[in-house]
């Protein structure tokens, strides 16, 4: 892997910035540039909390960090003729810091 290749490759899961009313998330789109499309959640399918390794020190103890997780049905607000398709949205303790991960069809 040549070293241009390691500081621009793609990073996963996408951050994204997320729109959420009454604890629930209603819109997100892609970060930070703001430019990438924007996704209108139409179905929340399940709801469930899960526990993940952080990379740098956490405020958790060991363990890492509580993780929200929404997995969730979508359109693309500039093109809602396109079937919907399916993500999960995973909120990491802490306000703001947002994954996602589209879902293989």
């Amino acid at each position: 892997m040549s070293p241009f290749t390691r500081r621009f490759s793609a990073r996963q899961p996408t951050p994204i910035q997320v729109r959420w009313v009454d604890g629930e998330p209603v819109e997100f789109e892609r970060r930070p540039t703001g430019r990438g499309p924007r996704f209108l959640i139409t179905d929340i399918r399940d709801r469930w909390v899960e526990e993940s390794p952080w990379t740098f020190p956490s405020p958790m103890p060991i363990g890492g960090d509580r993780l929200r997780c929404w997995r969730v049905v979508a359109l693309e607000a500039n093109q809602p003729d396109l079937p919907p398709r399916e993500y999960v949205l995973r909120m990491r303790a802490g306000p703001g810091v947002w994954d996602l991960v589209r879902i293989p069809e």
